[in-house]
């Protein structure tokens, strides 16, 4: 046995045992748009369970919207309606995701919201709510997809049922 063989060996297991933990880190079990899908169904979870404190981890510090609102503004108007309305059910849409880096993204989608559940867009015929578009600028930060900037307007049952 030369004298250099347990420190090959050990240099080899390390380098191996390196490898295999970029290789593992490199892998991400989920595609950027399978993360931002969890993303809504974490938000929508949130509003209904009306967790404030669960909203606002979904908001970028750096949230700035056409209205010159802030993290802390959006969550005020959040708190505020999440006050106003002490049941409240979504029925969320993805309309569309584009990638525009690995760390930036923009998602459009629709949201109805209503005092009792909504299972399918069809309900929107007969239920009343509130139906709102969103399209909303991400980023990932810190591993998390995050809100950087939003704006909303009032959909149409018709952009449900498209």
């Amino acid at each position: 046995m030369n004298r250099y063989g347990p420190t090959k060996t050990l240099c080899a297991r390390i380098l191996g045992f390196w490898l295999l933990l970029s290789l593992v880190g490199c892998a991400d079990p989920k595609s950027a748009e399978e993360q931002i899908r969890q993303m809504v169904a974490q938000g929508e979870a949130a509003v209904e369970a009306g967790s404030l404190t669960e909203v606002g981890s979904l908001i970028s510090e750096d949230y700035r919207d056409e209205a010159g609102r802030t993290r802390r503004a959006l969550e005020q108007l959040v708190a505020a309606y999440l006050l106003r309305h002490r049941s409240i059910h979504l029925l969320i849409q993805i309309h569309q995701i584009e990638l525009e880096a690995s760390d930036d993204a923009r998602m459009t989608l629709y949201v109805a919201m209503a005092g009792r559940p909504l299972a399918e867009a069809g309900q929107l015929l007969t239920v009343r709510a509130d139906l709102l578009r969103f399209d909303l600028e991400l980023r990932r930060e810190e591993g998390q997809w995050r809100v950087t900037t939003s704006r909303w307007r009032r959909a149409s049952r018709e952009d449900f049922l498209n």
